[in-house]
C-alpha cells in the first residue's frame, strides 16, 4: 500500500509552494522593497537570503517525492526515516519559532506522522 507515500509526497509539493509564494509576496517582497544602506542594499545579499529562504522548501518537496519513489521501489527504511525526522524536526522548530500554531509546521508534523505510518505499514 502505497497511499501514505502519495500522501506524503503531495503535501510535500503543496507544502513547498505554499513556502516559497507566500514567503516571496508577504516577506521578501516589502522587506526587498524598504530602503536601506545596511546589507540589504547589496543585490547578492539579497539573492543569498532568497535562496536560503527557498531551501527548505526544495528540501521538503524532493523529500516527499523521494519518500513516494522508494516506496515505489521496495527501497530500504532508511531514506524515509531520515526524511520524518527532518520533517519533524522541521514542524518543531516551526511551531517554536513562531509559539504558535502555523499551517506550516502543522502540515510537515502530518508528513513525518504519514511517513511513520508508510513505513509501519510496509
Amino acid at each position: 500500500m502505497q497511499i501514505y507515500a502519495i500522501i506524503v509526497a503531495t503535501l510535500g509539493v503543496i507544502v513547498a509552494v505554499a513556502h516559497s509564494t507566500l514567503s516571496e509576496r508577504i516577506l521578501l517582497e516589502p522587506l526587498y522593497r524598504e530602503r536601506t544602506d545596511g546589507m540589504l542594499a547589496a543585490k547578492p545579499m539579497r539573492d543569498i537570503i532568497r535562496a536560503v529562504f527557498h531551501m527548505p522548501s526544495i528540501a521538503w518537496a524532493g523529500l516527499g517525492i523521494a519518500v513516494m519513489l522508494n516506496r515505489m521501489q521496495d527501497g530500504s527504511d532508511l531514506l524515509p526515516i531520515i526524511a520524518a525526522i527532518i520533517f519533524m524536526l522541521s514542524g518543531i522548530g516551526n511551531l517554536a519559532a513562531l509559539r504558535r500554531p502555523h499551517p506550516g509546521g502543522l502540515v510537515l508534523l502530518a508528513m513525518a506522522i504519514a511517513t511513520i505510518a508508510d513505513i509501519w505499514i510496509n
